[in-house]
């Protein structure tokens, strides 16, 4: 599949809020983003048809579908890939790509971009990428753990570094609060959005294949398996 002459369908339900996005011909043709007291599930299917229609498309046309599947929360990750799932049916191909990657798309400027997800009270998600005008690639596979490894990755680095999410000026303030090369993203750039989803699917799309191939790569066990975990102790 060539990139640029396709139309690929973007998901991302990895937090408290979802968004989808098409991208159509290498742009993005339409967004929508909502913060929700509904279930993801009871929303999502209804607003990507909404988000087709308004680039002016319907289902039949999309030729990728496309979702972040990890880090993030556990529930979200699973109705996101779900629904991806489900509109392969249509015999259409699908990705998943990584949460962090679509947040460094969403913040992209020339250096180092440091994606953290606020995972629970003193440990993030966190990778690292470099953008270097035009494409991303990978300078730190993502992690899970505690601020000392987001600080290692930016120590490493003498340009430019950015850092994404929710916790980005906290994180700045705390740890380089003494470094002028070091910055916090804009806060309409600290989100997760399905724009970055698109983003990141059009770099990786050689790795798209069948709906049965599709997981959630959450870092960390689920409770389930936690449960299970102590169950063997």
């Amino acid at each position: 599949m060539n990139p640029s002459e396709i139309n690929i369908l973007g998901l991302d339900t990895s937090g408290k809020s979802a968004s989808c996005a098409i991208m159509s011909g290498g742009i993005i043709a339409a967004e929508t983003a909502f913060l929700t007291k509904l279930t993801h599930s009871q929303i999502i299917l209804p607003t990507m048809l909404r988000t087709i229609e308004d680039a002016g498309l319907s289902l039949s046309d999309i030729d990728l579908f496309a979702v972040s599947s990890g880090p993030g929360s556990y529930t979200g990750l699973r109705i996101g890939i779900s629904a991806v799932k489900g509109l392969c049916a249509l015999g259409k191909p699908c990705i998943g790509v990584s949460t962090l990657e679509t947040a460094a798309y969403n913040a992209a400027r020339k250096g180092l971009i440091i994606p953290a997800i606020y995972a629970r009270p003193g440990v993030y998600y966190f990778g690292a990428y470099i953008f270097d005008g035009y494409k991303m690639s990978t300078y730190s596979e993502d992690k899970v753990g505690d601020e000392s490894g987001i600080k290692a990755l930016a120590d490493g680095y003498e340009g430019d570094t950015v850092i994404c999410g929710s916790h980005a000026e906290k994180i700045k303030s705390e740890l380089f609060n003494d470094r002028d090369n070091v910055r916090p993203a804009l806060a309409n750039q600290c989100m997760m959005s399905a724009a970055g989803v698109c983003l990141a699917a059009k770099n990786h799309i050689s790795e798209a294949g069948p709906a049965e191939n599709l997981r959630a790569r959450y870092l960390q066990n689920t409770m389930a398996e936690k449960l299970k975990d102590r169950e063997k102790k």
